[in-house]
């Protein structure tokens, strides 16, 4: 009888949140966590004051969170969990890869025999109504990254004006706020709801400077089609593109945001020199150094922009032309239309477009 008594030599003081985070670990096992009420005599019988106290705290540390595994079942449990959730993160890059790319094929194959028809909806679409559309179809399927992978080959491949890509797309990064504000709505606890508000306004309050104004709305849309430019003569641009704009520069904003909080000076001279670089970025790219020279040309000639716009003329065209076949209009020779303009106004060398301090559209 005397070994079935808990041993009371030691006693651990544990603060509430460390509580919480002890139960979230491994709940069976806290729940097995001995308690020093009624053993522990010192401080009036409580020892720890407002702390908890446990006899065995010590060794729950030892097993569940130093000797403790993130992995506890499935087949790469044993593994550990370094090499486990290196695994696991090869197997579900793997997997949603292939499913993107399925998905893509899977479209190509069931909207390209009927492209006529859609475009021709399409096209004539009310961008507001396109943006509910966008709306209605994410809080169905409760992803936007679900709608936007299936419209963006659609997009590529000519099916879906980019004009209408956009309407959609905002309309779905507005239905995919609605997934946290439901959520947010069972609880109904102050904070939660508080961010999925901020959540949603924050994408209403973007649309509402980027679109309704015809002048805004050409920002995005003309960032796109330069960037497709580009992407047609070098194709490593869009992995470039997601590299900086979700990597090196959400990196440099968490650096400068951890400068500040380190020396305020130090962190808004940082901040200068960043603005600075960029402002000379633009400069050089633009307007180029000595003036005269913009380094765009350098990368992407005149020549080379101008057959860029030639194809992406073309191939409109050709889209439009059987659009308006199959709806039993006569249709103009496409390949005449796209290079009519072009024709009456020749690219030369001498007559090459230079920089005006004006961004160009394309």
């Amino acid at each position: 009888m005397q070994d079935d008594k808990p041993d009371c030599s030691q006693y651990y003081c544990i603060s509430k949140d460390l509580d919480k985070n002890f139960k979230k670990i491994s709940k069976s096992s806290y729940k097995k966590l001995k308690s020093c009420d009624g053993l522990i005599l010192d401080g009036a019988g409580t020892p720890c004051g407002k702390d908890k106290c446990y006899l065995d705290a010590g060794e729950y540390w030892d097993k569940k969170v130093e000797k403790g595994s993130l992995l506890k079942g499935g087949f790469l449990a044993d593994a550990g969990d370094t090499a486990g959730g290196a695994i696991g993160l090869v197997i579900s890059l793997v997997l949603l890869s292939g499913g993107l790319i399925g998905l893509c094929t899977l479209l190509k194959l069931i909207f390209m025999s009927k492209a006529k028809t859609f475009l021709k909806y399409a096209i004539k679409l009310n961008d507001y109504l396109a943006m509910l559309i966008g709306v209605g179809v994410t809080i169905i399927v409760q992803s936007s990254s679900v709608t936007t992978s299936a419209l963006t080959p659609l997009c590529g491949v000519g099916v879906l004006p980019i004009e209408k890509m956009l309407p959609l797309t905002l309309g779905a990064n507005i239905g995919t706020t609605c997934t946290a504000l439901i959520a947010s709505l069972v609880s109904l606890k102050f904070n939660a709801v508080q961010i999925a508000l901020c959540h949603f306004f924050f994408n209403v309050t973007a649309i509402l400077i980027w679109f309704p104004l015809p002048l805004m709305r050409n920002v995005p849309l003309s960032a796109a089609r330069l960037l497709g430019l580009y992407a047609s003569f070098y194709r490593w641009l869009p992995a470039a593109f997601i590299f900086v704009a979700f990597v090196l520069m959400p990196g440099i904003c968490l650096l400068v945001s951890t400068a500040i909080d380190a020396s305020v000076v130090g962190g808004i001279l940082l901040l200068f020199v960043l603005v600075a670089a960029v402002a000379a970025f633009e400069f050089v790219w633009w307007v180029g150094y000595p003036v005269g020279e913009p380094l765009c040309y350098k990368v992407l000639s005149p020549e080379q922009r101008a057959e860029g716009m030639r194809d992406l003329a073309a191939a409109n065209a050709a889209l439009v032309g059987d659009v308006e076949c199959g709806s039993g209009e006569a249709a103009a020779d496409p390949a005449a239309e796209a290079t009519a303009p072009l024709e009456e106004a020749p690219v030369t060398e001498d007559a090459a477009p230079q920089p005006t301090g004006e961004v160009m559209a394309i």
